[in-house]
């Protein structure tokens, strides 16, 4: 399942594949990741790492970049490469295993291809020495294989998780919220879950009159605010540059309205710091949908989708559930009334 993209994002998506070209890079997805992600003013820097690389970057430095800053599709094809590295030293291992049994039979052979009159104390010594040597010498070496194997399997898991981590507010991101939102229709069970998606209100005019480090300030406020007001069986994410994400367990569609409408004026009352000392007020939308009724993710995630539409179409800081007047409306018609 892929989310919807808006025309805002579609138009950074058409600069991000001038710059690809500009820069002279193969237009892969990893690639359209690392500058969407610069381009959208969500990680500056990020954005000065790319200008430091000068005109006409190498693909093994953006590879760098993005592992750096932990983006999901880096992250993941580092893991990969790394349970590719573990396997080639389990190759290599066996390999060595394998010569090590030749060698050792063949000074074994030897023995019984010698005359009994050569074999005297002095050459089984240096045959014992040998063998000695050569299984001293491959237990070395299974050692260091499996010490760089163990490094290997640990950096993959630590690459795995990091692709799944919104590297600037430490939440589950967009790849893992699509995870979770899929397993919802895999586990057969009867329980109700519901899903909200938030969106911080003119976020653009927060970046514009602060600058993108107070907007990205604001963003870490949030997801800390939202990390500790779930329970341990519920889930937070950010899916997108001011988008975030709950999945709620257990609860009906008004019970998740009502925890809804209880963050919501948290977000109201929340202040965070300004360059002029002020403070600044954010205030967020909110689309409520349970899962009753639907029978896949994206009819669940539409379903949100089109509550918060409702939501940012109208009054803003509100929360909107999912119902028939809501679905009355095409996903498109909510986009161009609130100019997205």
């Amino acid at each position: 399942m892929t989310l919807p993209v808006n025309n805002k994002s579609g138009i950074i998506v058409t600069k991000v594949t001038q710059f690809i070209t500009k820069m002279n890079l193969a237009p892969l997805p990893r690639n359209y990741e690392l500058f969407f992600e610069v381009l959208a003013g969500h990680n500056t820097a990020m954005g000065r790492d790319i200008l430091e690389l000068g005109n006409s970057p190498q693909q093994h430095d953006i590879d760098m970049i993005g592992q750096k800053h932990n983006l999901p599709s880096f992250s993941r094809m580092a893991a990969a490469h790394a349970a590719t590295e573990a396997t080639n030293t389990i190759d290599q291992i066996s390999t060595r295993l394998s010569a090590s049994l030749e060698r050792s039979d063949a000074l074994l052979a030897s023995i019984s291809e010698r005359p009994a009159s050569d074999t005297t104390e002095e050459y089984l010594a240096e045959l014992l020495a040998d063998i000695h040597h050569e299984q001293a010498s491959l237990h070395n070496f299974v050692r260091q294989g499996l010490e760089k194997i163990r490094e290997q399997e640990n950096s993959a898991r630590r690459l795995q998780t990091a692709s799944l981590k919104d590297a600037l507010t430490a939440l589950p991101n967009r790849a893992a919220f699509l995870a979770k939102l899929t397993e919802v229709f895999q586990n057969e069970t009867d329980a109700s879950v519901c899903l909200v998606l938030v969106n911080v209100d003119r976020f653009r005019d927060i970046n514009e009159k602060y600058g993108s480090a107070a907007g990205n300030k604001a963003l870490r406020r949030l997801a800390a605010l939202f990390r500790t007001s779930i329970k341990k069986d519920d889930f937070a994410a950010r899916i997108g540059g001011n988008d975030f994400a709950f999945l709620f367990s257990n609860v009906s569609q008004n019970t998740a309205q009502s925890i809804a409408e209880r963050l919501r004026h948290t977000v109201e009352n929340l202040r965070f710091a300004t360059k002029e000392g002020d403070g600044e007020h954010l205030t967020v939308s909110m689309g409520v949908a349970a899962s009753e009724g639907t029978v896949s993710a994206a009819e669940f995630y539409g379903h949100a989708e089109l509550a918060l539409l409702a939501a940012r179409g109208g009054a803003r800081n509100c929360v909107i559930p999912y119902g028939r007047e809501v679905a009355q409306r095409s996903r498109d018609s909510y986009l161009m009334q609130i100019g997205a």
